[in-house]
Order: C-alpha cells, then structure tokens, then sequence
C-alpha cells in the first residue's frame, strides 16, 4: 500500500468563503483563549478570599489553648471546715492571657459520697488582661452530709465564633479541693 502525498493547495486556491468562515470561527472561539487582566485580577481575590476563609475557619479549630492559667486555689475557711449552709471560700490566683466567655460548673461530693450538682455560672470573663486574685465558692446544701467533702470544677472558655456555634468549648478541669463538712450549726 503506498501513500500518496497530496500538498496543500497554493494560497489561490483556496476559496474565499472558506476564509471567511474560518476567521468567523476564530473571532467566535478567539476571546475564550485568552483572559483580560481584569478577569486574572477577579480570579486571583476570589481564590485569596476563599484561602483566608478557609485559614481563619482553620485557625479557630485549631485553637485549643486556654486562655486563663490558674496559679493557687486553695480554700480559706477556718481551719479547712464549713457548716451545712455557709459558703466555701475558695482563694483563688490566676494569670489571664486574653479574654473569652466562660461557663464555670461545679459538683460537690459529700460526706456520704453522693455527687450535688450546682447550677452552671455562665459570664463573659472580659477583664483585664494578667493576674487577677479573687475569693469566691458555692454555699454548702442543706442536704449534704457531713463529713470529708470533696470540691470538683470546670471551666468551659468559648474564646472565638466557631467554638460558641458548634459548642467545642475549651475544657478545663479543674482538680478537687478537700475540706471537713461540719453539720449545721443550731
């Protein structure tokens, strides 16, 4: 089988309505081969903006570290002793690095062993940024047992957006304080 080699037909030859058609064609499909500045230019915000969403959406899930360091929290009643009904004052020293909201929980073990859940103290922990000192508590149920009771505490800090909306709160627990439940006095 041999190939015959048929060469171009000479620039005369060629007709002028295949000419016409073909530089129709290019003007149809000739603009979409190339973008304008102006279009390179939206391309380029629109992706920026889409990355700096996606980093910042990225940077509040990652940003677990909490912004308050507690220092000293011991308790200051006599002796380490508290009446049915009288409050448990607790003396407490931290650092604040930045602030955030904070949900603060707390649950009693009494001298019977039974848990007494307290209502959750939810406050915007706005304040000045560094060390702060305070002396607070709950007050001792009047159906706690006496006896050795034990203190337990969280602290939930909702520090940016995406933490308050899909509730992924930073968590910190706090460890127990042990103090002597004395019964109430008459």
């Amino acid at each position: 089988m041999t190939i015959i080699h048929k060469p171009d037909p000479p620039e005369a030859a060629i007709d002028i309505n295949d000419k016409i058609y073909a530089q129709a064609i290019q003007l149809a499909y000739g603009p979409s081969r190339r973008r304008s500045v102006g279009d390179r230019f939206a391309n380029l915000l629109y992706w920026a903006a889409l990355l700096g969403i996606g980093g910042w959406f990225f940077a509040m899930a990652i940003d677990r570290t909490p912004p308050v360091k507690q220092i000293v929290r011991e308790v200051v009643n006599e002796g380490g002793r508290v009446r049915i009904g009288e409050r448990l004052l607790i003396h407490g020293i931290r650092v604040r690095e930045r602030q955030c909201e904070l949900v603060r929980r707390w649950w009693l073990v009494d001298g019977a062993g039974r848990r007494i859940d307290y209502q959750p103290e939810p406050f915007d922990a706005y304040g000045p940024v560094g060390r702060e000192e305070e002396t607070f508590g709950p007050y001792i149920p009047l159906d706690a047992m006496p006896g050795r009771g034990r203190l337990y505490g969280s602290l939930s800090y909702d520090c940016n957006v995406l933490q308050r909306a899909l509730g992924w709160s930073i968590v910190t627990v706090l460890p127990p304080l042990e103090f002597e439940i004395l019964p109430r006095a008459q």
